[in-house]
């Protein structure tokens, strides 16, 4: 069978309407009915019924969503795993958000190559919403997250208590700079701040937007940790009764693929994240 048809089968699922899993994929509506008709001409069954709210599982539609998800996740495991660099028979596959890299996931692979030295690892960086994609498809053993989506046979594990707090600079205070920490944040920011959801100042990522801030000055929200330095030395000032926001680190990881090595692998990250670091620190030359 096409692996492409259980991978529609699944966006569907996650989508809840063929539109959307058109959009997700960048194929077109059509062809995602075909994948659909296709799939189920196979099994000699209907899968979805649609309506005006969107695509609705059958009841063999159900029992086939951990079928196509152990076929999606053992094609992805195999291409992932074949061949393993020479010298290596064990693979491990993490993923974290870009602001979780340094120092967490940093200090994490450190770590991991020092305990486990038979191990070889794949370290991907990409948005949540992508790495939650890849784990539900088996390309991933475990990711960092700030706003995890609760799927079947998922494991989210809260790893540090994190707040987004507003920060001024202390010299120059203006503008405001609208930094888009997600859905969760953009909800909760535009019902408590609704004269800031229309900012001349806008930014996708929190680094850039913190040091944008740091040499022109201005305000926003940041997380405690890595603006704590800052605070620390002055350069920037927490602003009074100005609303906090919770934005936690998850770790993510499906229960099926939990292993011996995972479960170091675990370990060893919660080792990790009990030390103390400069969460300030990003290299833009790198």
């Amino acid at each position: 069978m096409d692996i492409d048809l259980a991978r529609t089968f699944l966006e569907i699922i996650r989508t809840g309407s063929f539109i959307a899993t058109a959009e997700r994929l960048h194929i077109t509506q059509t062809a995602v009915t075909a994948r659909v008709r296709s799939l189920e001409t196979q099994l000699g069954c209907r899968l979805f019924v649609r309506n005006r709210a969107g695509a609705r599982l059958t009841s063999n539609g159900e029992r086939f969503v951990t079928y196509a998800t152990q076929l999606v996740q053992t094609w992805e495991t195999a291409r992932r795993d074949l061949p393993l660099p020479h010298g290596y028979d064990k693979l491990l596959s993490l993923g974290a958000e870009i602001s979780l890299c340094n120092p967490l996931m940093l200090a994490w692979v450190q770590r991991l190559r020092q305990m486990m030295p038979d191990h070889a690892f794949r370290n991907e960086v990409a948005s949540g919403e992508e790495l939650q994609k890849q784990l539900g498809l088996g390309a991933l053993d475990a990711a960092l997250v700030h706003q995890p989506e609760y799927w079947p046979g998922l494991q989210v594990e809260q790893l540090l208590e994190e707040k987004l707090i507003q920060v001024v600079h202390s010299y120059v205070p203006d503008p405001y700079l609208y930094v888009d920490w997600g859905p969760a944040f953009r909800s909760q920011h535009d019902r408590a701040l609704p004269e800031h959801i229309r900012a001349a100042l806008s930014f996708s990522l929190g680094p850039l937007a913190l040091q944008f801030l740091l040499q022109h000055g201005g305000r926003g929200y940041f997380r405690t940790r890595v603006v704590q330095r800052y605070l620390d030395e002055g350069l920037l000032k927490r602003v009074e009764q100005a609303p906090e926001f919770s934005y936690p680190v998850y770790l993510v990881y499906p229960r099926a693929a939990e292993s011996p090595a995972l479960r170091l692998a675990i370990d060893l990250l919660r080792e990790a994240a009990e030390e103390e670091y400069d969460w300030s620190r990003w290299n833009y030359e790198i």
